[in-house]
């Protein structure tokens, strides 16, 4: 039996991690912080095992079983500016620790879960990357560089980079967006398009990088290229209730812009923020070509937007977060899978190429 580490497994991503691995066999030790939610982890067979990633020794501690994989997913994903101290410490900080001990493990292959928001931004060497003003991309992008150093010391790794994820055990993220269409008279959703992926395809992925993935590549697991109202149309009708309306970009800035400066006075992080609205902004569709990769190297493969966004309603629904309605309209004619159409000049104005692996800094 294979055993396995898993950072983050109370959060989205690295729960249907955690299912993943256990249907295939693998024995799991899920590392988490003193304040995370284990009762997130019911009902799954996972030995659980208390860290501190920003403390060496206690992740030297935590490691001290021999496994075959550590799956690196836990991570800051704070929007907010005032959060950028603290990001820094727990997404490159964290990292850096548990590749220094992993490197002292031989046999143990690391795989690093970042995000495909880091992409227009990999030609940048490390200077580069720390004027990025998103503290989330930037942080991941310094955590990357911190598993290249490992890489380059002898370290077996795989990144991974994410793109916008749905799907079940979807506790506090993306799910808040059923909240405010049930509750909103407005429904107001972002302007701009992005892709998407589902959360049980990414932890697919995420097995068949330990398992195919080269070492010291970057493989972007994706899906869908469509615009934020397509998915919360579909989240409406999910709840029965009426389509969306887009925010322009221009309205949305200086409210989020207002909505941190009220934050900062009252102490409290708001929802709404600059970083959230850059994030979430028109995004090109990278996502195609670094896929290719990763359906050819790992089989990746992605299911349609709308199986992504019920699959995540039918969890709230279960889970008693949302009411189950008796009927639910399918949108039909979805492509479970992405084509390549988008004009190869998007990709090498960014610095992706197509039909290649990733871009070596150099």
């Amino acid at each position: 039996m294979k055993t396995a580490y898993v950072t983050g497994g109370t959060g989205c991503v690295g729960r249907n991690l955690v299912d993943e691995l256990l249907k295939e066999g693998w024995r799991v030790i899920a590392l988490h912080r003193r304040s995370s939610d284990l009762s997130r982890l019911a009902g799954c067979a996972v030995e659980t095992r208390e860290v501190d990633l920003l403390d060496p020794a206690s992740v030297e501690r935590a490691l001290r079983t021999d496994a075959q994989a550590i799956f690196h997913v836990a991570a800051n994903l704070s929007h907010w500016a005032a959060d950028a101290e603290q990001q820094w410490r727990d997404n490159v900080l964290g990292t850096r620790h548990l590749v220094e001990a992993t490197l002292r493990k031989p046999g143990m292959r690391f795989i690093f879960t970042s995000t495909g928001a880091v992409l227009p931004y990999q030609h940048l060497d490390e200077a580069g990357v720390n004027r990025i003003r998103n503290g989330y991309t930037r942080t991941k992008r310094l955590a990357e560089f911190e598993v290249e150093k490992g890489i380059a010391r002898g370290l077996d790794a795989v990144t991974l980079r994410l793109q916008i994820v749905f799907g079940a055990h979807d506790y506090n993220s993306y799910a808040q967006i059923f909240d405010v269409m049930r509750t909103s008279k407005l429904r107001p959703c972002f302007p701009g398009r992005i892709n998407f992926c589902h959360a049980g395809d990414v932890a697919r992925g995420q097995v068949s990088a330990y398992e195919r993935g080269r070492s010291g590549e970057y493989y972007t697991l994706s899906g869908p290229y469509a615009t934020w109202r397509e998915a919360f149309g579909i989240i409406c009708r999910c709840l029965g209730v009426g389509e969306p309306r887009a925010i322009p970009e221009w309205v949305l800035r200086p409210a989020s812009r207002l909505a941190a400066f009220g934050g900062r006075l009252a102490g409290r992080k708001p929802v709404l923020t600059p970083d959230l609205v850059e994030l979430c902004r028109d995004y090109p569709d990278l996502g195609t070509y670094e896929q290719r990769k990763a359906e050819v190297e790992l089989g990746y493969r992605s299911r349609s937007l709308e199986a992504m966004v019920r699959d995540c309603y039918e969890w709230l629904v279960e889970q008693g977060r949302l009411p189950r309605r008796a009927e639910y309209a399918p949108m039909s004619g979805r492509p479970a899978t992405v084509e390549l159409p988008a004009p190869p000049r998007v990709a090498a104005r960014l610095g992706v190429q197509v039909g290649a692996g990733r871009r070596r800094d150099s």
